[in-house]
């Protein structure tokens, strides 16, 4: 893997705007990488943004799983799954539309359920209205795609990841930045896992 270790001015990503929301170790960790592409990097809405790239915070799967979910509960989960992300998409649609090879990525968990929760609903949702949005940009070279991180390190899980290990930071950030360059302009709606495999063996 050449890009593991390092980035810098690999993808053709130089000059570039990209917003990145989110706010935590992984948001952060692509933010860098495109740095080092020479990308600006800025976290509130811009006209001159053709890279839109949301991460929710908070990625690990909420710990209730009961039917008797309380209302705030499942209102806060969908807000931060598919609400907020939603939201700041439309808030970018149309200056990015207008933009040359213009790039939308969400980060999202998994929606094939292994037991309840609410979050299979809120990925879900993202998904089916992130897929959506590719026919309210017919006839332009916007993309929209959705990447699908596997498990981390120490997740129970881990054990039945065919590739025997868990997700890595680099694992994100290499395919966030071939989906920001131009190799990949013609994959669009796509959901792509990143999983080692384990989707594959859940199915």
């Amino acid at each position: 893997m050449p890009f593991r270790d390092g980035f810098g001015e690999t993808w053709g990503l130089k000059g570039k705007v990209a917003s990145v929301f989110g706010n935590n170790d992984l948001a952060r960790s692509v933010s860098e990488a495109l740095r080092k592409e020479s990308v600006k990097v800025i976290d509130e809405c811009n006209p001159q943004t053709s890279i839109l790239i949301t991460i929710p915070s908070d990625m690990n799967q909420t710990k209730t799983d009961s039917l008797d979910i309380s209302p705030s509960c499942w209102s806060a989960r969908m807000r931060d799954l598919f609400e907020s992300p939603r939201q700041i998409t439309q808030q970018h649609l149309s200056s990015i539309k207008g933009k040359k090879n213009g790039r939308i990525i969400h980060l999202i968990g998994s929606f094939e359920p292994s037991k309840f929760s609410v979050d299979y609903a809120a990925w879900g949702a993202t998904a089916a209205w992130a897929k959506s949005i590719t026919r309210a940009l017919d006839g332009c070279d916007t993309t929209v795609n959705m990447i699908q991180s596997g498990v981390s390190f120490g997740d129970p899980l881990m054990e039945k990841v065919p590739m025997g290990r868990g997700c890595r930071v680099t694992d994100i950030i290499n395919l966030v930045l071939f989906l920001c360059s131009d190799y990949s302009s013609y994959i669009n709606g796509a959901i792509i896992p990143v999983d080692g495999g384990l989707s594959r063996f859940r199915r």
